[in-house]
Formats: C-alpha cells, structure tokens, sequence
C-alpha cells in the first residue's frame, strides 16, 4: 500500500479502456500498448464468443501530436467450437491536441485514424472528438465517434456512430477508479446501442500501467464484454 500511495509520472496512463482521455504522448516518448478484449453475446452457454488482441506502438512527435501503428488479431467461438486466431487488420492513428492542458475549459485532442483489413479491399476511416476536463481528484472524458467503410468489398458506405464517456476518481497517482458508458448510434434504424460498467487503472511503476473495463450490455449490445489495457514505456 505504501508503493501504490508514492507518487510516479506517466505518458500515456489510461483511466478507462473505450474512452480515450485528451492526451498526447510527450515529444521523443515511445510505449508499447497491448489490448486484450473478450465478449459474449448473450448469457447462454452456447453463446457466440468473441477474442480480440491489439498490439499498437505509438510515438510523440511534439507535445501536442503523436502517432501510432497497431495490428489486430481476432477469433471468434460458436456453439463452443473455437475458431483460428488470425491477423484481421493494420491501423495507424494520430491525436493532436488543440491547447495546452488547462488552457480552455475543456480539453479537446482530434483524433484519425486509418485501417486495411486482411485479404480483402476493405478500409475503415475513423475521427474522434476527445474531450475532458479533471475537477480536482475527478477525470471526466467523453469521446464521440464517426467511422466509415469503404473499399471494393464494401457493398455501400456507410457512416457509423458511436461514443464512450467516462468518469474516475484518482485516489492517488497510481490509483484511479470509475466507470463508463459506451455504444453505438443506428440512426437509420432509431437504435441506441449501450454497455456500461466499472473501470480500474493501477501504475505499479513509473513504466508500466494496467487499466481494465468490465462492460455489461444495456441495450442493442453484447450482455457482457471484458476489456485489459496494459501499457509499457519504452
């Protein structure tokens, strides 16, 4: 308790798991992220089971821009008969930030990003609108998100809505809990998709920080999804 009460400093540290704080990783700072992801669909036993694994590299540019290149790996159960893990995707992304942290009432970083699938003409442009503000020992974060894909194999484009927002409280620098809320927005059909559920980011050292988000379907949504982010600075 005396190890997790001292204080550390961290590039990147996560507080939630889908919503991203307005962050940039510091000019000439290097981590490798790794992203560990499992749902079901719903409570049966022979439910549909999916896996997903990240392993992305992100880099400061300056103070306020970054960068990152990620691969995704994906396997998918049915009926309780395990599919092949495979390569399903490469991505690289960006996040520039607006201001200073502190400098506006809230703090905005822009967020692209740009992926291939694996095998097939299929690209996935990604924006988001990261948002935050701390009140104290508070962080506050709220994403919204617009996506489309396109491509030979891509039937029609579509634009694909979503948002994540989450609220943590710090206990100490290497100690933060909270929860979040996040989904997706079918406008055409007039649908809401919603998942909620508590979040916990532990930094047992100034290099290394472990964030995890257990997600309970609302509404249009997996009944139950599990999310590890673990983080190590290079």
């Amino acid at each position: 308790m005396l190890g997790l009460l001292a204080g550390t400093s961290h590039a990147d540290l996560r507080s939630f798991t889908h919503t991203y704080e307005p962050n940039t990783m510091p000019a000439g700072a290097t981590a490798i992220e790794l992203w560990h992801t499992q749902s079901q669909a719903t409570w049966k036993a022979d439910t549909t089971q999916a896996f997903e694994q990240k392993i992305e590299v992100e880099h400061g540019i300056t103070d306020c821009w970054d960068m990152a290149f990620y691969t995704t790996l994906r396997q998918n159960t049915e009926a309780g008969s395990p599919g092949a893990l495979s390569f399903h995707a490469a991505s690289v992304e960006t996040r520039v930030r607006l201001a200073p942290h502190g400098a506006w009432p809230v703090d905005v970083v822009m967020y692209g990003e740009l992926g291939k699938d694996f095998g097939a003409s299929v690209y996935e442009a990604e924006g988001k609108v990261l948002l935050g503000r701390e009140f104290g020992n508070v962080i506050t974060a709220l994403n919204l998100i617009g996506a489309v894909e396109f491509g030979k194999n891509v039937p029609e484009a579509e634009i694909e809505l979503g948002y994540a927002l989450g609220a943590s409280y710090q206990f100490s620098p290497k100690v933060r809990a909270g929860g979040e809320l996040f989904g997706e927005v079918e406008i055409e059909a007039g649908e809401l998709g919603l998942s909620a559920g508590p979040s916990l980011s532990l930094a047992p050292s100034d290099k290394f920080w472990v964030t995890a988000t257990a997600g309970f379907g609302i509404s249009e949504a997996d009944a139950f999804s599990a999310r590890i982010l673990m983080g190590l600075e290079l």
